[in-house]
């Protein structure tokens, strides 16, 4: 086990570590995302934590934390409900309807001994595709817009 010199987190020494700078760009395009998200998007978020928890799901990153058959109840009332009481406990975590079935999905952690620097990269590259598919605006362009405002 090595230990990183930046967050003193332990890491398999033969799998080098993720880099410092591509964190930065990862959190830098979600800055970029959060900042230039359009206005008449369905989607909006309190936060840039929140885009980027809720980004990183869109992107695959998630778990189940919950399924729950709905019987008796519309599906896009218990969603709604589901939001709201997500919301209200400040939690991160996001309720998709799939058949019959409400799903809460919840972020796995990005944390330096959690994934390593491919799995990392990987992340990033969907996380600029859900992006671009949900805002139409390329992640790189967005980030020196975003740089340019600045």
């Amino acid at each position: 086990m090595k230990t990183c010199p930046h967050c003193g987190c332990s890491h398999d020494a033969q799998e080098r570590p993720r880099s410092v700078p591509q964190l930065r760009r990862y959190f830098a395009m979600i800055r970029a995302a959060y900042a230039h998200w359009p206005e008449t998007a369905e989607v909006q978020f309190s936060g840039e934590e929140e885009c980027r928890k809720y980004l990183q799901m869109r992107a695959g990153w998630r778990d189940v934390g919950a399924r729950i058959p709905l019987v008796g109840v519309k599906p896009d009332t218990a969603k709604m409900l589901a939001a709201a009481a997500i919301a209200g406990a400040k939690a991160h975590a996001w309720p998709v309807i799939h058949e019959r079935e409400l799903i809460v999905w919840v972020p796995r952690s990005i944390k330096f001994a959690s994934m390593g620097p491919q799995e990392f990269g990987q992340l990033s590259d969907a996380v600029a595709i859900v992006i671009k598919d949900m805002t139409g605006m390329d992640a790189e362009t967005l980030m020196k817009e975003h740089e340019r405002a600045a």
